[in-house]
């Protein structure tokens, strides 16, 4: 009889756990569904739900009365319960996105910073940007339960940058240890980009044309490609896996990166386009300008982009020929050119390889990187809420904003 009492609180969590995830997966359950799918008897699941409602985790909507008898309850889990923020933290820009929990983007926001800039300073803007982005949204800062953080370079599972060629001082910072006061995970930008896509971008197509144009939005529970290349486009560069529906980050987390490579050579394949934008312009501003350029028909403009291409083509069709995906996804900032960039994109890549995918433009612009960051930090949040080990669920404030 002891051992039974002394089973029951963690039954409990069990059950509090079971019912949160059907909850979860369905958006809005009726109790027969929650039944089905968590695999509890019906009073267990109603005793689970009252109390969930009590603590706030759920809310029971009111039901549309349709005939006779009783009206289904159905249930949704609280959403705006709390938030999480994902961060892009590159060398000249800290952008940020913040979602609830279920993914909707409610704010973003962007500082500005130099690569030349203290580790400190970064890390200020970084937490700027969190401020900034939970102002916007009209959210407590307080009720940001966890950060997302994409960067730059290699970053290892303890969240600490261990490569960073484009920003001096940034290599050995740990990004873990910073964000300390919430749930922080970190992984390389272009990692994220690319889950950013397998969450919220447009599932391949049967066919296999040869170029496509950008995709429109779409919401985050679309889901992307399952087998994709991942070319990330914009100040930096850099490739990313999604194999059989997951990311995939290699045995420490360089899968695909080929920055080290000299015959790639894709961070000198910027000159090419800031070479036909006059010297006065920011640096920061050239790329878009030449795509411009291009855009309106400028001949040099365009032979520069046709150079650029085809140095992003080398990288992507080493990638191509080992994993042989359904799509190659241009993402980041140039993505936002595709209208110039993805032909020729596409022609080099023809040229090289013996079986093109499907190519086509990500949606998610300059964006990429955050929103990859915010779906990191809701997988982590997720996995903390629904491991029964962590103990019963606390009560939740009866306001999140």
């Amino acid at each position: 009889m002891g051992s039974d009492g002394a089973d029951q609180p963690r039954l409990r969590q069990l059950n509090e756990r079971a019912v949160l995830a059907a909850v979860r997966s369905a958006g809005e359950a009726r109790v027969a569904q929650i039944v089905e799918q968590s695999g509890l008897g019906r009073t267990a699941v109603e005793e689970v739900l009252a109390s969930l409602v009590e603590r706030r985790w759920l809310v029971e909507e009111s039901p549309a009365i349709r005939g006779r008898g009783r009206p289904a309850r159905s249930y949704r889990f609280r959403a705006e319960a709390g938030y999480v923020v994902g961060l892009d933290i590159g060398a000249h820009s800290v952008r940020g996105v913040l979602t609830d929990l279920d993914g909707r983007t409610l704010a973003n926001t962007r500082r500005t910073v130099t690569p030349e800039a203290p580790r400190a300073v970064r890390l200020t803007a970084a937490e700027e940007v969190i401020a900034a982005c939970a102002a916007a949204a009209r959210v407590p800062v307080s009720k940001v339960w966890a950060v997302g953080a994409g960067t730059t370079g290699l970053v290892d599972p303890t969240g600490t940058v261990v490569r960073a060629n484009a920003i001096p001082d940034w290599a050995g910072t740990n990004l873990t240890t910073h964000f300390a006061t919430r749930l922080v995970v970190a992984d390389n930008d272009s990692q994220l980009a690319a889950l950013a896509e397998q969450r919220r971008g447009v599932p391949a197509t049967d066919a296999m044309p040869a170029a496509h144009a950008a995709t429109p939005d779409v919401p985050p529970s679309s889901g992307g490609p399952a087998d994709m290349v991942f070319l990330h486009a914009g100040r930096r560069t850099g490739l990313a896996l999604v194999l059989d529906g997951k990311l995939r980050r290699g045995a420490f987390g360089a899968a695909a990166d080929m920055s080290a490579l000299k015959g790639v050579a894709w961070e000198a394949a910027l000159g090419y386009l800031h070479a036909v934008v006059p010297d006065a312009v920011p640096t920061v501003d050239k790329a878009e300008r030449a795509f411009a350029a291009a855009r309106a028909g400028d001949r040099a403009a365009r032979a520069a982009v046709r150079k650029y291409a085809q140095a992003m083509a080398v990288a992507a069709a080493t990638a191509i020929a080992i994993v042989d995906p359904r799509v190659l996804v241009l993402g980041g900032a140039f993505s936002q050119a595709a209208d110039v960039l993805l032909e020729p994109l596409t022609a080099e890549l023809e040229r090289v390889c013996p079986r093109v995918p499907e190519v086509r433009a990500s949606a998610l612009g300059a964006l990429c990187v955050a929103l990859g960051a915010a779906s990191l930090a809701l997988d982590a949040l997720d996995e903390r809420l629904l491991t029964p080990t962590r103990g019963p669920l606390p009560q939740l404030a009866a306001r999140s904003i």
